[in-house]
């Protein structure tokens, strides 16, 4: 293995692993959303349920919450993404949440397939360059 090999594994090396810590942070946003998403479904679920005058702690920020009530309820508004907020049906807004999480799930899966192919060809070139350390050591250079 020449000068040159060893350079441009080890530099390919240094690329790997700063692409594997991005996609793994972009995982735990991911895998966040998707809880995200689910405890959002749950609720919705257990809205639909209790009917009317249903109590829930609301989020004020910094780990404050205030205990609200519902007397009615039928449409949330919810996100669409860029910006857009649409007045939806709890039925139909489950519906977009769970659509959502699907898609989410499906990005979960894509990255962890892709963390796992990166992970691999790193320590194909770390056996590479054990190897190369190795035989050097017994050569004497």
């Amino acid at each position: 293995m020449s000068e040159a090999e060893i350079s441009q594994t080890v530099e390919e090396l240094q690329v790997l692993q700063r692409v594997i810590a991005d996609l793994q942070a972009r995982l735990l946003t991911v895998q966040k959303s998707i809880v995200e998403h689910e405890e959002a479904v749950k609720l919705i679920e257990e809205i639909r349920r209790s009917g009317e005058k249903t109590k829930i702690l609301v989020p004020l920020g910094a780990g404050t919450f205030a205990e609200a009530r519902f007397e009615s309820i039928e449409k949330v508004t919810v996100s669409l993404g860029a910006g857009v907020y649409a007045v939806k049906a709890l039925g139909d807004t489950q519906q977009i949440l769970m659509r959502r999480s699907q898609n989410l799930q499906a990005l979960f899966d894509n990255l962890s397939k892709r963390i796992g192919e990166y992970t691999a060809r790193a320590e194909e070139l770390r056996e590479l360059l054990g190897r190369f350390l190795s035989a050097q050591r017994r050569q004497g250079t």
